[in-house]
């Protein structure tokens, strides 16, 4: 090991990201402390480890200037959490002392860059090509992780390449514009935008800023993919930075403008030569076939063949709580789409059904098209059962335009769940969609703990009646 550098550097938060970052950063021979502002059984047990590192770690530290002002020559850096804003008053006070402030993305930025790297970004629809991505190119034997946002630290795969010497030929990264807005530098060999809708305005606060926060790595990137299908990528493209593009659409003067298609006969078409068929894929609706498309461009970019994409489709299993198919049955199926973290991302999946469907939604809403989301649930759904914070506001957007099937409110999901089982059987509905169309955060850590908690209590119901 590296001799320790005497000067602190703090990691802010003990995540994944946070916990893979401290380790790492001791493996370089940094001196290293780890504050957390809660405590848990999970963060007790992440402590016990990184203690076995020899990591300091403190919990129930909140992150205030006030705790490093008195000793800040002896920090070398802090580290912070992507959920820490960039104009967070104390990290803005650190910067001012002359303190370095990066996240864990810039870590593993600068540790990996000498591997090529796909940089996947979007409002929806990243995770599933940044994973579907890595399952092709690992299918046809090249050791390609994906990591980033999707839930694994590029600090893990920093420790795995640099310190135990494992074979890495591409990092796939699904980048979110919490990392994005702090790791500015990053410029991948091959860069793809998914889609691009209002989110996370409350952090970014414009559109503009969101916008251009996503659209710097694609400027940085090598090569770049795009989705035409995405109306405001379209609209945007005289100003985007040259690349190819993608979509589902079969009008002649759309697929013009691309170099990658599907055709009537189910037929992936680059350039206008036909590649493969589809009909290995097994994920459902357009929005996955926009992933499809994404993925088999960098794919070819990278140098696989057409068969060699297709035949890695025969084993693709999608990721959890996108439209995931929990029970069923002749008389019924329930689908898990807790990933609807917003009204685009919902209509996505709504549309992708086909027949008289029970739609479950709620949480916390956020800006977005709702008209479209009405004009969907208009169209798909038989009835609505709302829960959470928002539910009241839901139904008045409902009501405003003009649904008017039966919408039904509930405080808890397990009361819910209950209820909706019994309307789809008395009602002889075949389809019941948990489609949230809002952030978790009014319940639930993450779309991932609600959308388990959903499957859970189905499970119960069900195995009750």
């Amino acid at each position: 090991m590296v001799q320790e550098n005497k000067k602190i550097n703090y990691v802010i938060g003990l995540g994944k990201s946070g916990f893979w970052a401290a380790i790492y950063l001791k493996s370089l021979g940094k001196n290293v402390t780890v504050l957390e502002d809660k405590t848990s059984q999970l963060l007790e047990k992440r402590k016990k480890e990184l203690e076995t590192f020899e990591v300091k770690v403190i919990l129930n530290k909140p992150f205030e200037y006030k705790e490093f002002s008195n000793y800040i020559d002896d920090i070398e850096s802090v580290i912070i959490s992507p959920a820490i804003h960039l104009d967070d008053k104390t990290v803005v006070d650190l910067k001012k002392a002359g303190i370095k402030v990066y996240g864990e993305i810039n870590i593993g930025w600068t540790s990996l860059r000498g591997i090529d790297w796909v940089g996947i970004t979007g409002t929806n629809g990243k995770s599933t090509v940044t994973h579907l991505l890595s399952h092709i190119l690992e299918y046809n034997n090249l050791i390609a992780p994906s990591a980033g946002n999707i839930g694994t630290p590029l600090c893990k795969y920093a420790f795995d390449y640099k310190i135990q010497s494992k074979r890495i030929d591409w990092i796939i990264a699904e980048l979110s514009s919490y990392q994005l807005e702090i790791a500015k530098d990053i410029n991948p060999k091959i860069g793809i935008w998914t889609t691009f809708t209002p989110d996370h305005l409350d952090r970014h606060k414009t559109i503009e800023n969101y916008f251009n926060i996503k659209n710097n790595l694609l400027s940085q990137s090598k090569f770049r993919i795009y989705n035409y299908d995405d109306i405001y990528l379209r609209r945007s493209i005289t100003i985007l930075k040259k690349g190819i593009w993608i979509t589902t659409s079969d009008k002649k003067e759309d697929i013009q403008k691309c170099s990658y298609w599907v055709d009537k006969q189910g037929f992936i078409i680059e350039q206008g030569k036909s590649l493969f068929n589809i009909d290995k894929f097994k994920l459902i609706g357009k929005h996955n076939l926009q992933n499809l498309l994404l993925a088999t461009a960098a794919a070819r970019k990278i140098g696989l063949k057409g068969f060699d994409i297709k035949e890695a489709l025969t084993t693709y299993e999608q990721l959890p709580h996108r439209l995931e198919t929990i029970y069923k049955t002749d008389a019924l199926e329930i689908i898990n789409d807790s990933k609807a973290t917003n009204f685009d991302s919902s209509i996505a999946g709504i549309n992708s059904l086909k027949g008289r469907t029970i739609i479950i939604c709620g949480g916390i809403m956020k800006n977005g098209d709702s008209q479209s989301w009405v004009s969907a649930m208009k169209e798909k759904a038989n009835s609505i059962f709302l829960f959470g914070k928002s539910a009241s506001a839901l139904k008045l957007i409902l009501e405003k335009g003009e649904f008017k099937k039966e919408i039904f409110i509930f405080q808890e999901l397990s009361e819910l769940i209950k209820s909706v089982l019994i309307y789809a059987r008395t009602k002889e509905i075949k389809t019941i969609l948990f489609s949230p169309s809002c952030s978790s955060f009014d319940q639930y850590k993450d779309f991932e703990e609600r959308g388990n908690e959903f499957k859970s209590i189905v499970k119960v119901s069900l195995k009750n009646n």
